[in-house]
Parts: C-alpha cells; structure tokens; sequence
C-alpha cells in the first residue's frame, strides 16, 4: 500500500482535537500514529455511541498491547510475534504491530486509546468527516469501520471499539499482499474479538 493511500486510514477528530495519521511504513521502521490527546472532549449530553453494556478493564494493554493476542491466537492468525511500536497517543501510548510470519509487509496495528473521555461517541461525532462509517458490533461491543478515505478494497481498514464509555480499542490493517487485501475489515474483526477474548478473562 502506497504512503498516499495509508495516509487516508487516518481519521481526524476535528471537535476533540484527536488526529489519527497513517500507519507506520510496512518495514516497520516508523512509529504508529494514533489518536493524540484530545484538547477538549464533547459533553455527555452529546454522546451518540451506543452504551458499552459490560465495560472491560483495558488498562494494561495500554502499555503492553501484545498482550491483547495468546500464543494460539498468533498461529490462528498467522502471524509472527509482536512488537510495541509507540504512537502519538500519549506519553506512556503504544500500539503492537503483528506481521504475518509468511508475508511480510502485511500487518495489523492495536492501541487502546484511553485519552478521549467520551471514548467512540467522540468518533461517532465525526461520521460526516469520513469516506465510510459503518456501525457494527465486535463480541457483543458497539464498533464502527471508518476513516477519512475509503481503502477498504486496497488493504486498509480501520475499526475502532467502545470497551467502556472512554476506552476504545483502534485496530489498523496494512494489507500489501494476499486475498484479504481486497477486504481487510474482517480480519481487523477477529482481532478485535481475540483481544476481547482476552480481556474477559
């Protein structure tokens, strides 16, 4: 995937001043952009996310995000281990990236984005900014698929999931080689679920 084409994965938060920017490069040798720390945050009266009806604790994936995925979710997934790239999330921010052991330049990003207090009502706020936003649901867990530009069929997906009314979990595909190229988001699903998996316990 081209740098142009990654740079519309991002998705900018204009009302809470949070901007998601393109992914590192498939090399790896860039950090992983990921939503800043919002300079303001909308009301509760405005949020339009759906409730989170069993918050999950996310804590300790903040800092160690390769946790989110077990030993058997890697080999499931095909993907060689992880590792902590930092993002502009914070100071303490992170995202893992796993690459698949067998193709490298595809790779799927998670962060847990803790910086916004109205977690996923903040990018709900922003559905008329983005190509596409489309509402789903990961594990029982309200979601949507969205970004600024539309690279779903060129291997990007962005997907994010309320984990409590401010946690949400972004994961990020890169996809340059391989079917799911052509659609991304359902991978980014399955990792979605695996780390909710994980969180539960």
């Amino acid at each position: 995937m081209s740098m142009r084409r990654r740079a519309g994965l991002g998705l900018t938060v204009l009302a809470t001043a949070i901007t998601l920017g393109a992914c590192g490069s498939s090399g790896g040798d860039e950090g992983v952009d990921a939503p800043a720390s919002p300079s303001a945050a909308p009301s509760s009266s405005e949020q339009a996310a759906p409730p989170v009806g069993e918050p999950l604790d996310a804590a300790a994936l903040v800092s160690g995000p390769c946790a989110a995925l077990s030993p058997d979710d890697l080999s499931k997934f095909g993907f060689a281990e992880g590792r902590v790239e930092p993002t502009a999330g914070g100071e303490n921010a992170t995202a893992c990236v796993w690459e698949y052991a067998a193709e490298s330049g595809n790779r799927v990003d998670l962060s847990v984005v803790t910086e916004n207090e109205n977690g996923l009502s903040a990018i709900y706020e922003q559905r008329s900014s983005n190509e596409y936003f489309e509402e789903t649901e990961i594990a029982g867990y309200p979601a949507v698929h969205t970004a600024t530009l539309d690279n779903r069929t060129d291997g990007g997906c962005g997907l994010w999931v309320g984990v409590d009314e401010q946690t949400t979990l972004f994961v990020l595909t890169n996809f340059d080689y391989g079917p799911e190229v052509a659609d991304p988001c359902p991978v980014a699903d399955r990792v979605a679920e695996a780390t909710i998996a994980t969180l539960r316990g």
